[in-house]
């Protein structure tokens, strides 16, 4: 095993402590250090998404088995998130219509790829894809934080800070969702549009 596919299962891996962590305290926020926990390791687990594969290409390590499995670590990890933010809605401002879309974007393509794995030709993470991964674990990354942010203000009673931040934070995760969206939509249909020959065949 290379250890850019070690890195990917070590990014696998972290799924379910960050769900654990994530929803142990439920909507509470005071002295919730559960959830910062669970923010700390998602964004180590999105770093090692850039690594694994510069990892490979650095040690020319790349394989078939690995460039299936590097996008299939994206996605769940990014669906188990945002299933979690759905389960604590009044603190993430994140609509299950929007998870729905991803994660069903996410099964289509993914659909794809194990059809044309088989026959020799593994669909690769386009351009399109790596921005809507990016547009994702934006929104994700930034709710997360917020979330962090107002245990903090919740904790030690950071009222004025409140007060400016409170108001303003839920529209910017959800205009980061919409991002998320509709970057999710254009690269789904790019990638169905190129690839599905592979369902003729």
């Amino acid at each position: 095993m290379t250890l850019a596919t070690k890195i990917t299962f070590i990014r696998i891996g972290a799924i379910p402590l960050f769900m654990v962590t994530f929803l142990w305290n439920g909507d509470n926020l005071i002295r919730d250090w559960a959830k910062v926990s669970a923010t700390v390791i998602f964004i180590i687990a999105a770093i090692t998404d850039y690594y694994d594969g510069a990892i490979a290409r650095w040690y020319k390590e790349e394989t078939t088995f690995g460039k299936f499995m590097d996008p299939i670590a994206d996605k769940l990890l990014v669906s188990t998130a945002l299933v979690a933010m759905v389960e604590l809605k009044k603190l993430t401002f994140t609509s299950a219509w929007m998870t729905i879309i991803i994660i069903a974007r996410e099964f289509a393509v993914t659909g794809l790829r194990l059809i044309a794995t088989p026959k020799g030709m593994p669909i690769e993470a386009s351009n399109l894809g790596k921005w809507k991964t990016t547009a994702q674990l934006t929104a994700i990354i930034t709710a997360l934080v917020f979330i962090s942010v107002r245990i903090f203000i919740e904790t030690f009673g950071l009222k004025e800070f409140g007060e400016w931040f409170l108001p303003a934070h839920g529209y910017i995760i959800q205009g980061l969702m919409w991002i998320a969206v509709t970057m999710t939509l254009i690269s789904g249909y790019d990638y169905l549009k190129k690839n599905w020959h592979f369902l003729d065949e």
